[in-house]
């Protein structure tokens, strides 16, 4: 007799699980597989089987597979297995991250087995001997004890749920009113509508108005098939590569779209993406090619997936979610490598790209990397450089220039960009008003209670809102110092509400907009070639591209810097890179204010190329010993007291030093924010080679009392949330 051994979409190992009774098909392999896991009904995949004898009357039976072709085949199963030891996390965890669609709804049918003793039911399930019944609504403990007792009998089957767009049915009466005109008009130009809240919006009208072509026939509900977002192609011409070098660098964004449709022309190809933005900015040049990612409902990716499955596609554009498809791939991509987008921020923590690399290395294929700047990690492998943009590069230095948080020179550059009817980009490190809010007369400034952060000040109101903006904690502004009882307040740090009263002040004919992850203004004007002012932080990254741009001002550059993170310096320098290449045509102009001019990032900018940068970073890293010299692992403790959270993380160094060498143990010590959404945070970091970090991870042991939190690769270790 043998088990199937189940991966769970769940912080578990493998479960083991008797084969359903009603298909004891041979292969079973990478087969989604439905099986009762405490009191409900999950969907797992099928990761192997196991001889197993002598403990079979022990183990739960599965109830049903769900598809007649397997959802992983054996190189991506063996995959999944050896990402999550290099992860150190259970499987079902890394499961759960690189496939979140895989459990889909799901019919399930109960009846007593015909031939039982009716007496068997418990009170209230009387009906199952009278025939199929619907489990939706019944005591799962009920059926789960019937189940344990072998008198259940179940159906189950993926229910597929169509998808439904209001379309018009028939043509408007005379008598209807013309904002019910309008409404209908649009949408027969739209042709479909996901819902009547949509169509309101497109046609200016009313939710009521909707709601009464609804009621009276004229527009209705139908069944659609789902209908991938069509996009405009455009024509791009490969570019010949004389060799295929592992990484791509350099070149204008449309010229490294030409030397990636080079590198993959070959044959199938997996090109991997940080953002959906930027995928959807570089799909209309891959036609052809297939298209998976987050901002997909889950049913979609589902089916796009069984598409996948069942034939060959030629090239693949996708997240991270698209790393286990089982499809025999000729190479694979990775675009912006350095990304922070990659790294998974719940569950296995992974670094999306060293998953990439095993994705390859278990497929024997090659992996490529392309990007502007390629990342400190990929830096010694054969490249291709395409000749990098020459940025337009202004620096201000802040300990000249007179003016906050907007110098003269800096207010002179804006009127040139109102004159001549161009556009401009001012980018800020922060959101609301100002980082701090603080008393003149005493110093005191507003901290949240639940982090060890300072409240940041929005203004909203007579005195304005004190917002964290890590734990959501809200307060209102003071009206006095609650330190001295004064009334003199000092804000610092300008965030975007602040540099957009301060261009309101100085410029107040520009037309001003404003652009972060939680709140965007209507930028239609903007993109229909209107002169204006777009104020935000580095969500900008992701916005369409102005037809305009001139101008992109950093007020305070240093902010994107000074963090405590041995990777800051390199980000901000890619950074710089991607606002010189923010417009795919022109060479808007980069002004940065900053205390520091002479940084070595400025300098690659000035000398057009981020060779001399990357070469001085890397011999500092290897000096060091810190990655890419070496592999890093940071162990993160957090409790809500700090005396238990701090003797965990002493316990654990104790534990882990015994067996480390010197140098290999970096802490412990409290976080760069050492109390975060009211949890105390220690930091422990585990620095050596891929076989010591292997070695020492294996022995680590359990933490009591307190939460850990294991990241292998840290990208950063502040952990905060856009601010």
């Amino acid at each position: 007799m043998w088990a199937l051994k189940v991966a769970l979409p769940l912080p578990v190992e493998p479960m083991s699980y008797l084969p359903p009774h009603a298909d004891l098909r041979a292969e079973v392999q990478g087969y989604r597989v439905v099986v009762p896991w405490r009191g409900e009904l999950r969907v797992g995949v099928v990761v192997g089987r196991e001889e197993s004898p002598q403990k079979t009357f022990a183990l739960r039976e599965a109830l049903a597979y769900l598809d007649t072709r397997p959802w992983l085949n054996p190189s991506a199963i063996e995959f999944l297995q050896v990402a999550a030891r290099d992860s150190f996390c259970p499987v079902g965890t890394l499961l759960n991250d690189l496939l979140p669609f895989l459990e889909p709804p799901l019919t399930h049918r109960v009846r007593l087995v015909p031939g039982a003793d009716p007496a068997v039911l418990p009170g209230g399930l009387e009906a199952l001997a009278e025939g199929w019944q619907e489990a939706q609504g019944l005591d799962p403990k009920l059926l789960d004890f019937l189940r344990e007792a072998g008198v259940l009998q179940e159906e189950v089957a993926e229910r597929r749920t169509p998808a439904q767009a209001l379309v018009v049915l028939r043509e408007p009466a005379e008598g209807l009113s013309e904002k019910a005109k309008a409404a209908w008009y649009a949408l027969r130009d739209l042709r479909q509508v996901e819902s009547m809240a949509a169509l309101a919006r497109a046609a200016g009208v009313g939710a009521g108005v909707v709601k009464g072509l609804v009621e009276k026939g004229y527009i209705g509900f139908v069944e659609v098939l789902p209908v991938p977002e069509a996009t405009a192609a455009r024509a791009l011409e490969p570019l010949e590569l004389p060799l295929r070098p592992v990484r791509l660098q350099g070149g204008r964004l449309l010229e490294r779209l030409r030397a990636l449709a080079g590198l993959v022309q070959e044959g199938p190809a997996l090109v991997l993406f940080p953002e959906v933005s930027l995928l959807k900015k570089c799909q209309p040049f891959f036609p052809e090619a297939a298209v998976l990612h987050g901002e997909m409902k889950a049913e979609e990716r589902r089916l796009v997936w069984e598409k996948l499955v069942q034939g060959a596609a030629r090239w693949v554009l996708t997240t991270y979610q698209g790393l286990l498809l089982p499809l025999n791939w000729e190479r694979i991509v990775v675009v912006e490598e350095a990304a922070e987008a990659y790294k998974l921020p719940g569950g296995s923590r992974a670094f999306v790209p060293r998953l990439a690399r095993l994705r390859a290395q278990g497929l024997g294929v090659p992996i490529h990397y392309c990007s502007s700047v390629n990342s400190l990690e990929v830096w010694g492998e054969p490249s291709y450089l395409l000749p990098p943009p020459r940025p337009r590069l202004h620096l201000l230095d802040l300990r000249q220039e007179r003016g906050w948080p907007l110098t003269g020179a800096a207010i002179a550059l804006l009127q040139q960009v109102q004159e001549k009817k161009r556009q401009a980009i001012v980018l800020s490190a922060r959101r609301g008003y100002s980082a701090v809010l603080r008393c003149k007369q005493c110093d005191w400034k507003a901290m949240c209670p639940n982090c060890a952060l300072p409240l940041r000040y929005h203004k909203s109101g007579r005195l304005g809102l004190l917002q964290c903006h890590q734990c959501g904690h809200e307060e209102k502004a003071p009206e006095l110092c609650p330190g001295c009882q004064s009334d003199v307040f000092d804000p610092r740090g300008p965030g975007v509400e602040w540099l957009v009263e301060a261009l309101g002040r100085y410029l107040p004919t520009l037309p001003r907009y404003r652009y972060t992850a939680e709140a965007k203004d209507d930028l239609r004007p903007l993109l229909a070639g209107a002169p204006g002012v777009l104020v935000g932080t580095t969500a900008i990254l992701r916005a369409p591209v102005l037809p305009e741009l001139a101008l992109v001002l950093l007020p305070y550059a240093d902010g994107f810097v000074l963090e405590s993170d041995f990777r800051a310096a390199e980000r901000y320098h890619r950074l710089l890179w991607q606002l010189a290449d923010l417009h795919p045509h022109r060479r808007p102009l980069l002004v940065l204010q900053t205390f520091e001019p002479g940084h070595a990032a400025h300098r690659a900018l000035q000398t057009a190329s981020p060779q001399g940068f990357m070469e001085v970073e890397l011999a500092l890293r290897r000096a060091l010993g810190y990655p890419p010299a070496s592999r890093m692992v940071k162990l993160e403790v957090a409790h809500a007291k700090e005396p238990v959270a701090r003797d965990a993380i002493y316990q654990l160094a104790h534990a882990l030093r015994a067996s480390a060498e010197p140098g290999e143990l970096l802490g412990p010590a409290p976080a760069p924010v050492a109390r975060l959404r009211g949890q105390y945070v220690f930091h422990l970091l585990l620095k050596s080679s891929e076989e010591r970090v292997q070695a020492l991870m294996a022995n680590l042991p359990p933490v009591r009392g307190a939460r850990l939190r294991i990241d292998p690769d840290p990208q950063s270790f502040v952990g905060l949330l856009e601010d």
